[in-house]
């Protein structure tokens, strides 16, 4: 196996840290507070990348930020904290920065719904909105809305002896819906809206929604305020308040 390149992890002082003039993610001061009451309840776990060669951070701004807050820092009271240390030039600085404040994975609020009610979502900075969606998603688990769903698609590529499949096995089938033909692909879309006819008295009405790219996919979720996650399921009525 080829060996992979890697930061060093060292510990360095404050005033060696510039906070990069390029940054393009913006923190108000809600979201320095909420890190920095994260940081003195459960400690400073990492995670600030550091460019030796500039001084500039990568990535990790509202982590310092929230750091200076807890040690009241003014320039003049340093204080010590533990960094991802690289050594990269100019372009690779901007790059890596613009690739880590654009491409990191966001959280699956789907996934987040089955254990929602066994945390503190005071505790991780969640907004209300975010707060109430997920519970929207934690309700629909409870009650069964999402095992039909996903039941009746499962019947719907498989038929009814495959219904124990796992999402992973789903998501395969659906990959290789997408290296169909016409012809395999109308007569999957044929069984399943049969199975979604036999069942329409159990489930409630949806509407499905497809785009041509992942892209496309992003921006409608993003312009409406949502998360952009694979098989989402929004409440109708809370959309259209948002439209």
């Amino acid at each position: 196996m080829a060996k992979i390149k890697g930061s060093d992890t060292i510990e360095i002082t404050r005033s060696q840290i510039k906070l990069n003039p390029y940054n393009p993610k913006r923190h108000t001061d809600g979201d320095v507070a909420q890190q920095a009451k994260n940081i003195r309840k459960y400690g400073y776990l990492g995670g600030i990348v550091w460019n030796r060669k500039s001084g500039n951070l990568i990535d990790g701004h509202k982590r310092v930020m929230a750091l200076d807050t807890i040690n009241k820092y003014d320039g003049g009271n340093d204080y010590r904290l533990k960094v991802e240390v690289v050594d990269y030039d100019n372009k690779t600085e901007l790059e890596q920065m613009t690739y880590m404040a654009t491409k990191n994975t966001k959280a699956d609020f789907n996934l987040i719904a089955p254990y929602f009610d066994m945390i503190d979502p005071d505790s991780i900075g969640l907004s209300d909105e975010e707060i109430r969606t997920i519970e929207s998603l934690a309700a629909d688990y409870k009650d069964g809305y999402m095992q039909d769903l996903s039941d009746s698609f499962m019947q719907g590529i498989y038929g009814p002896e495959r219904k124990e499949e796992t999402f992973d096995e789903i998501r395969e089938g659906r990959s290789e819906k997408e290296q169909m033909g016409k012809k395999e692909s109308v007569e999957l879309k044929k069984r399943i809206k049969e199975v979604q006819k036999r069942k329409e008295s159990d489930i409630r009405f949806h509407i499905l929604l497809e785009f041509r790219n992942e892209d496309e996919h992003r921006i409608f979720c993003e312009s409406l305020g949502y998360f952009p996650s694979k098989d989402m399921i929004i409440n109708g009525m809370e959309l259209l308040q948002r439209l």
